[in-house]
């Protein structure tokens, strides 16, 4: 496949509307899709635990595609149409992935962890390989590029009960306890997500 992107990944509180119909975001995709070096689609959804969280994925060639588009004039307009969607406060991430990402599973698994010692980054490195490794590439992972030592993982499942049936197997729920020996777990939850490739 081609390089691999820059995702950006943005994590935030729902509003009653976009509860109510994901689609409603579709406006605003059409304007990113149009940006430069932008890969389509885009990818958002609810949280199936919590659906007051919700979430974006987004490919782009690099974080410098993505500053380039903030300064331009299709911005202002951009943030307009999400508000509404935004029902409080948002985080946004941007993370080079190990391996391509797709989205293409009913169910993606959203895990962001945090290194308790920058010390342990070559074993958590080690630990997530194997993990990926031991479900047969589901999962893709790597640093978010605001901070080193924050991680995220995302794997892809037939269903959220798939995900905790091959965790609870002897060999990954080794992994997975040593994992959170060494990294706090910040987030860990699941979305179903729908695609959008723009108008």
């Amino acid at each position: 496949m081609s390089t691999i992107p820059t995702t950006e990944i943005i994590i935030f509180d729902t509003s009653e509307k976009f509860r109510e119909d994901v689609s409603f975001l579709r406006p605003a995709f059409d304007i990113v899709s149009k940006a430069d070096g932008v890969h389509k689609p885009v990818h958002s959804g609810l949280q199936i635990e919590n659906p007051a969280t919700g979430y974006i994925f987004l490919n782009w060639d690099s974080l410098a595609h993505h500053q380039a588009f903030m300064t331009t004039s299709s911005y202002g307009p951009l943030l307009e149409a999400l508000k509404p969607a935004i029902g409080g406060s948002f985080k946004m991430y941007h993370v080079i992935f190990n391996d391509y990402p797709t989205f293409q599973q009913p169910v993606t698994e959203v895990l962001l962890i945090t290194l308790k010692d920058p010390s342990h980054r070559a074993e958590v490195f080690d630990i997530l390989n194997k993990l990926s490794d031991l479900t047969e590439k589901k999962l893709i992972f790597g640093p978010t590029l605001e901070d080193e030592n924050a991680i995220i993982l995302v794997g892809g499942w037939s269903s959220v009960e798939a995900h905790w049936e091959m965790v609870a197997n002897p060999e990954p729920k080794a992994a997975v306890e040593r994992l959170f020996v060494l990294a706090n777990k910040d987030h860990l939850f699941h979305t179903a997500l729908r695609s959008y490739a723009g108008k």
